[in-house]
């Protein structure tokens, strides 16, 4: 089972319910709306992409199969900036 973690490296700060981040070795920089960030908050430890979505589904008032794409769609972009990495179990 794949699972999603912070790269520890990024550095990152919470502005209101946002989150901006910053790869100091790429200078690349990354912004987080609020429904972003509760998904940033829960990859502070290893996550499922299954438990995520539970964990949205019981937060949000959204359908799965949009959770399910707008939450893959923000990993696809994390993993591609390297500001997330996968854990293989």
């Amino acid at each position: 089972m794949i699972r999603y973690i912070h790269n520890k490296e990024i550095i990152q700060s919470k502005i209101g319910e946002e989150v901006v981040m910053l790869d100091m070795e790429s200078g690349f920089y990354f912004g987080l709306n609020s429904v972003a960030s509760v998904i940033w908050k829960m990859m502070e430890q290893e996550i499922s992409f299954d438990l995520m979505i539970e964990r949205l589904m019981g937060t949000f008032n959204v359908e799965r199969s949009l959770c399910e794409s707008d939450t893959k769609e923000l990993i696809d972009q994390l993993l591609e900036k390297k500001i997330i990495r996968e854990v293989n179990s």
